[in-house]
C-alpha cells in the first residue's frame, strides 16, 4: 500500500509540472541586428509540450531544437568524451574507438548528443563542454535554468530597432516575456568557452563603432574586451542587463548588478562606472587621453555571476546621452484626468544642486487636493520632496507614495511624492519641490499634477500570456484591482470575441479575484494579441479601462512585484468541440398486424 501511494503522488507531482506554465529565464544574446539570421539559446523550465513560440514583430521563428539533458558521465567515459572534444578542437571528429573489454562499459550513460559529438556544430559544442568543464555549484544551480532550446530567429531587414518580447507556449501555459532587442547597429559576441586545459581565447577587439557587445558573466568572471582608440576619441558605453531580467528569485540583491571599468594599455584605471543614477545598468562616457588600445572591463559589482546574468554594451561614438529608460512599461497608467477635476499641472527641471522649485497655485474652495509627482516613474534620477505652504506656513510634507501593490519594473519607483492634503480654504497655495539629496542636473525632470480627488481604478492582470484548447478551454488567472482617491465600487471584467471569465465580478471588498480565463476560439490560432477591459461605475457614470498586462516576479526571496508586459498574447491549441445532441427518433409507423388465419 505505501508503495501504491508512493508511486500516485511521484505520478500526481509529474502531471502537475508538465501541466506548469513554461518559463524563460534568459536569452543569449538577448539582442540581434535587423537583417540577420542567428541562433538564440533559450533557457528556462517546464519545456514540454512545445506548442509555439512568439518573437515579436519582425522577429521570425525558423526552427528549434531542444537540447537533451546531459547525464553526468562516469570517468572512463569522461575521459573518453573529453578525447573526442579535443579532437574535434584540433580539426579531426574521428570517432575514437570504444573500449569494447572495459569492465565499466556498461555503466556508461547514453545521450544522444554525446554519442554524435562529430556531428555536432560549434555552439552545440561549447554546452557539452560547459557541463563536462564548469564545476556544479550547489548554491549557482537552480530548476528555473535546467533546460535549454536553440531557436533560430530570422529579422527582417526593415524590423523597427527596440525591445521586443519573447514567450514560448506549451499544451497548457504560456511563459512570462523576455525582452528580445533588435538593433540597427551589429553585433559582436564573447568569444566561445573553451575548457581550461586548453589554450584561452584573447579579448575580443571592437573594430567597428557602433556596435553591440553581447556577453555572459559565469561565477566570479570578468570580462574582457579591446577597444583601439586614437587620442582625443570620445565613446560612449550603456550597458543592457537588468533590463533583460528585473528581477531574479533567489538571488541576492535580485538582479545582475553590472559594473563598466576602463584601463589604458598600461593596465591603469581611465573610466569606471556602476549605476546610471538609480538604475544598476551603467552609462560610462570617456575620452582617451592618448593613442592606444584601451581594455573595457564588465563584472558584478559583487563579484557575482550566474549564467543568467546576459549582457549587452552598446558603443556609440561621442558624448551621447542616452535616452531615458524605457518609459513604456513605467507603471503610471492614469496619469490624465478631466479637464474640470485638475487644479493645475506642471512640468520642471531640478537642474542645478540644491535648487529648489516653487509653482504657485489657486483653488477655488476649501476641501482635499491630490498631489502627484511624476518622475521616477518616467525614469528621471531625481528623488523628488514636496512641501505644500499656505504664505510661510507649511501645511504638508509629501515624500515616498506607500502602495499595496508593487508595481513596475523600475527599482525605487515609489520614490515619486503622491498624496492628500486638505486645504481649509480658497486662495493662493505653494508647492515647493526639490531632490531630498540635494542634487541636481539637467536630466532631473518632473511633473506636477494637482487635483481634486478623482475616484478611479486601474486593473492588473497577474498573466500576460495564455494557452487556451479551443472549445471553452480555460485557464487559472488572478486579476489586482489597484484603488485611488477613494473608488470602493465593484469592478466588472468584460468579455470579448476572444476570451470570457468564469467569475468575471470583483467585489467591492476585494483587490484581487481568482477566476478563470476561457477560450471563445473554436480552433487552433497562432500567437495573438489580446485586449482585455474592465468597468465600474464611478460618481454615477460607467467607466472603462484597459487591463494592464503584468506578470508576477520575486526579488530576492522576498519582495513581489508585478512587471508590465507590452500586450497580452493568446495562443489556442486544438480542443475537444462539444458532442452534438442526440436528436429525437422519429416514430416508426406501426406495421399492419398480419390477417388472422381462419
Amino acid at each position: 500500500m505505501r508503495t501504491f501511494l508512493l508511486l500516485a503522488l511521484l505520478a500526481l507531482a509529474a502531471c502537475s509540472v508538465r501541466g506548469a506554465d513554461p518559463y524563460v529565464g534568459y536569452l543569449y544574446p538577448a539582442g540581434l541586428k535587423a537583417g540577420t539570421t542567428n541562433r538564440v539559446v533559450v533557457c528556462g523550465q517546464f519545456f514540454w509540450n512545445i506548442r509555439d513560440f512568439d518573437a515579436g514583430e519582425g522577429v521570425h521563428v525558423v526552427s528549434w531544437e531542444m537540447v537533451p539533458g546531459f547525464p553526468v558521465p562516469t570517468g572512463d567515459q569522461r575521459r573518453y568524451l573529453v578525447k573526442w572534444l579535443d579532437g574535434i578542437a584540433k580539426g579531426d571528429r574521428t570517432q575514437p574507438r570504444l573500449p569494447v573489454e572495459n569492465e565499466h562499459y556498461n555503466e556508461w550513460r547514453s545521450n544522444r548528443w554525446y554519442n554524435a559529438l562529430g556531428d555536432l556544430d560549434r555552439g552545440q559544442i561549447e554546452l557539452v563542454e560547459r557541463f563536462l568543464f564548469i564545476p556544479r555549484n550547489a548554491l549557482q544551480m537552480t530548476p528555473a535554468l535546467s533546460q535549454k532550446i536553440l531557436v533560430t530567429l530570422a529579422v527582417d531587414a526593415d524590423a523597427k530597432p527596440g525591445p521586443r518580447e519573447f514567450r514560448v507556449f506549451g499544451m497548457a501555459g504560456a511563459s512570462p516575456p523576455r525582452p528580445l532587442v533588435v538593433t540597427a547597429e551589429p553585433h559582436r559576441a564573447e568569444p566561445p568557452y573553451e575548457p581550461p586545459h586548453r589554450r584561452q581565447p584573447a579579448p575580443p577587439v571592437v573594430d567597428r563603432i557602433p556596435c553591440v557587445l553581447d556577453g555572459q558573466v559565469m561565477p566570479g568572471e570578468t570580462d574582457l574586451w579591446k577597444l583601439p582608440l586614437a587620442k582625443g576619441r570620445t565613446v560612449t558605453l550603456r550597458v543592457t542587463a537588468r533590463e533583460l531580467q528585473p528581477y531574479i528569485g533567489d538571488a541576492v540583491p535580485g538582479f545582475f548588478n553590472a559594473v563598466l571599468r576602463v584601463t589604458d594599455p598600461d593596465g591603469s584605471e581611465v573610466a569606471f562606472a556602476d549605476d546610471d543614477f538609480h538604475h544598476p545598468d551603467p552609462v560610462l562616457t570617456f575620452t582617451a587621453p592618448a593613442d592606444g588600445v584601451y581594455t573595457l572591463e564588465i563584472r558584478d559589482n559583487l563579484y557575482r555571476g550566474r549564467e543568467d546574468f546576459v549582457y549587452a554594451v552598446e558603443v556609440r561614438d561621442g558624448a551621447v546621452r542616452p535616452p531615458l529608460r524605457d518609459r513604456s512599461l513605467m507603471p503610471s497608467p492614469d496619469w490624465s484626468v478631466p479637464a474640470d477635476a485638475l487644479v493645475a499641472e506642471v512640468h520642471g527641471v531640478v537642474d542645478r544642486p540644491g535648487r529648489r522649485l516653487e509653482h504657485d497655485f489657486e483653488v477655488p474652495k476649501a476641501g482635499d487636493y491630490c498631489f502627484d509627482v511624476l518622475a521616477r516613474r518616467a525614469g528621471s534620477p531625481l528623488d523628488a520632496r514636496l512641501t505644500v505652504w499656505k504664505g510661510d506656513v507649511c501645511l504638508a510634507r509629501i515624500d515616498d507614495v506607500t502602495n499595496s501593490v508593487h508595481v513596475g519594473n523600475v527599482i525605487q519607483a515609489e520614490c515619486d511624492p503622491v498624496g492628500r492634503v486638505r486645504l481649509d480654504a480658497p486662495g493662493r497655495y505653494t508647492a515647493r519641490l526639490e531632490d531630498e539629496a540635494g542634487k541636481g542636473g539637467p536630466e532631473y525632470g518632473y511633473d506636477l499634477r494637482i487635483h481634486r480627488p478623482r475616484p478611479r481604478f486601474e486593473v492588473w492582470c497577474r498573466k500576460s500570456g495564455f494557452t487556451l484548447r479551443s472549445w471553452n478551454g480555460g485557464a487559472p488567472v488572478e486579476f489586482e484591482v489597484i484603488r485611488r482617491d477613494g473608488f470602493d465600487g465593484s469592478v466588472h471584467l468584460e468579455a470579448n470575441g476572444l476570451v470570457r471569465f468564469g467569475r468575471a465580478e470583483i467585489p467591492p471588498a476585494s483587490n484581487r479575484v481568482s477566476t478563470t480565463i476561457v477560450s471563445l476560439l473554436k480552433r487552433p490560432a497562432a500567437p495573438t494579441n489580446l485586449t482585455l477591459t474592465a468597468s465600474a461605475v464611478v460618481d454615477g457614470r460607467r467607466e472603462q479601462v484597459l487591463v494592464v498586462p503584468a506578470n508576477e516576479y520575486n526579488q530576492a526571496f522576498a519582495w513581489d512585484h508585478l512587471v508590465p508586459a507590452r500586450r497580452f498574447v493568446l495562443k489556442s491549441v486544438p480542443g475537444n468541440p462539444p458532442k452534438p445532441k442526440a436528436q429525437p427518433s422519429k416514430a416508426q409507423p406501426k406495421k399492419p398486424a398480419p390477417p388472422a388465419k381462419k
